[in-house]
């Protein structure tokens, strides 16, 4: 179920040509949501990421496969008691994850923790797509680098040996070799500068990759339009 109680920072993941429009129709971003989570994660599971099959969709409510056994549900990787040798999988299976995602579905999760990860039978779930923002948002890349830093946390907390750097993590999953600086801040104002290039590709309607949201705002708007002229 999409929360309805609140947009929240829900905005900062919509393409900005879309802000005015949604001045008056809050209430349909939480359909747009749901639709989004339908298709971005229709869009993993074709790509061979696990995550959870989608059963159907209406308004707000998103319909997925139980991931678990016997009624009991898998556990949150935040959650879960690691080994040593399970922990260096986690990490394995996330970089593998984080790269088809970006690379094959061109897609960015924007708020990747422990809390939206699933370990079930030695394999990591991504879960909790609706805020994925496609790889040529005018923010894409800050949000990749918050997803990995905020991984870094995580596996820095468990201990785990022979961790890489947010920025190696970044590099590694978006294969941009020039990026591969150690002065974060220099790093930060790279990243910057390419968003503000792919900003102007989306201001002049150049964007390349599948953008769901425009789809789905489109669609509600359209429907709604008619029901208006059918009244």
């Amino acid at each position: 179920v999409v929360s309805t109680q609140s947009t929240g920072n829900r905005r900062d993941y919509i393409d900005k040509r879309y802000e005015d429009k949604l001045g008056a129709c809050n209430k349909k971003l939480h359909e747009v949501w749901a639709m989004k989570e339908v298709q971005n994660l229709n869009r993993l599971r074709h790509h061979g990421i696990p995550s959870p099959e989608v059963f159907g969709c209406s308004k707000h409510v998103v319909l997925l496969k139980f991931i678990g056994e016997n009624h009991v549900p898998a556990v949150s990787l935040e959650n879960a008691i690691l080994s040593e040798d399970e922990l260096g999988l986690v990490y394995t299976q996330l970089i593998e994850g984080m790269t088809a995602m970006y690379r094959k579905c061109q897609l960015v999760h924007g708020d990747l923790s422990s809390f939206n990860l699933l370990w079930f039978k030695d394999c990591l779930y991504f879960i909790d797509l609706s805020q994925a923002v496609v790889s040529d948002h005018p923010s894409a890349l800050s949000f990749l680098y918050r997803d990995c830093r905020t991984m870094h946390r995580f596996f820095e907390k468990r201990g785990l040996k022979r961790l890489t750097s947010p920025i190696k993590m970044f590099v590694e999953v978006t294969g941009f070799k020039t990026l591969d600086i150690e002065d974060e801040v220099a790093f930060v104002s790279e990243i910057e500068n390419r968003q503000r290039e792919d900003f102007t590709k989306f201001k002049h309607g150049k964007q390349s990759s599948d953008d769901a949201f425009e789809f789905f705002f489109n669609k509600l708007m359209n429907n709604d339009l008619s029901s208006s002229d059918d009244d």
